[in-house]
């Protein structure tokens, strides 16, 4: 069973409400509560030994990644992120330390960014450590930014370098919101996503809403240091790692050529590096062109939590 073909099946078989506005296949839900305000809604579940290795993290790791992540959805959408509840199964025995520090880690990142836990729920059993989290937001008055916008023509933006991030990052990422809501109040963004299953991965959802193709800059993909000292312990180049690890947790975007041109020159975003990466072309897919010219076609590769 494939991830993303599991939710394709089901997203084809819901039935929508009218005050869904937004439903399956974007960062949130967008739901709207009255005539001139909507609500965002994400989840995620975060297990130990796949999102994180308690064996080699801290449970306060896992707590703040587990609240990071969750903001950094609403932050995809260039919205603002409110309140939160929070699910969590503890392994049978789990000491009121661990679940203290777990906590810890939470408020860590959700009292920087003025969100209230309101809720959720605490369990115990036989599975390993999980951890979700449900988290609200608001519009503000902006129009949330979804997938589907992307129209031939734009440039592909992304903030930060990507790759490596499994050398630390994963754990210790500070989600794009400040520089997402920027975004969203001084330019028009067509599309945006943020990095969690990977480069091309993501980038290839937003292909997929928007019915369009992309041409990627290869000697302009922003590859971070982690991904150049993962490359040595796995034999493929810093290129490979920047295109397909995932959970960057960088903002990805497409705008038109001079909103683009706006962006890298007005200083908005000054404290993190942005990037353009390529452009929207028509057609499906995603291409590479390399400095010499040559263009080939690529596989769009990251992370999918079901395989077949």
């Amino acid at each position: 069973m494939g991830e993303f073909s599991f939710i394709e099946w089901i997203r084809k078989r819901q039935k929508r409400r009218k005050d869904v506005m937004l439903g399956i296949g974007d960062d949130c839900a967008v739901i709207n509560v009255a005539s001139d305000k909507l609500t965002l809604i994400t989840t995620d579940m975060l297990v130990d030994g796949t999102h994180f290795d308690l064996k080699k993290c801290t449970v306060r790791d896992a707590g703040r990644k587990a609240i990071a992540c969750n903001i950094s959805d609403i932050a995809a959408m260039g919205c603002q992120p409110t309140i939160a509840v929070i699910s969590i199964c503890f392994p049978q025995h789990t000491t009121e330390k661990f679940a203290r520090e777990l906590y810890k880690g939470i408020w860590d990142v959700a009292d920087k960014y003025n969100i209230e836990i309101v809720g959720g729920d605490i369990i115990s059993g036989s599975s390993p450590f999980c951890i979700s989290v449900t988290m609200l937001g608001r519009d503000d008055g902006l129009k949330p930014i979804r997938r589907s916008g992307a129209k031939a023509g734009d440039k592909i933006l992304v903030t930060g370098a990507l790759g490596g991030s499994i050398l630390g990052k994963h754990l210790s990422f500070e989600p794009r919101l400040k520089e997402a809501l920027a975004l969203n109040k001084n330019f028009t963004i067509h599309a945006m996503i943020d990095i969690s299953d990977g480069l091309t991965a993501d980038l290839n959802h937003i292909l997929e809403e928007s019915g369009v193709g992309a041409i990627l800059y290869e000697d302009h993909i922003p590859v971070s240091h982690a991904a150049v000292e993962l490359s040595r312990k796995t034999g493929h180049t810093p290129l490979y790692h920047a295109l397909s690890d995932g959970e960057d947790y960088e903002l990805l975007m497409t705008l038109s050529k001079a909103q683009a041109k706006r962006v890298l020159s007005s200083g908005l975003l000054a404290d993190v590096k942005v990037s353009c990466i390529g452009e929207i072309v028509k057609g499906r897919g995603i291409q590479m062109k390399s400095s010499s010219g040559n263009i080939r076609r690529i596989k769009p590769r990251g992370y999918e939590h079901l395989k077949s």
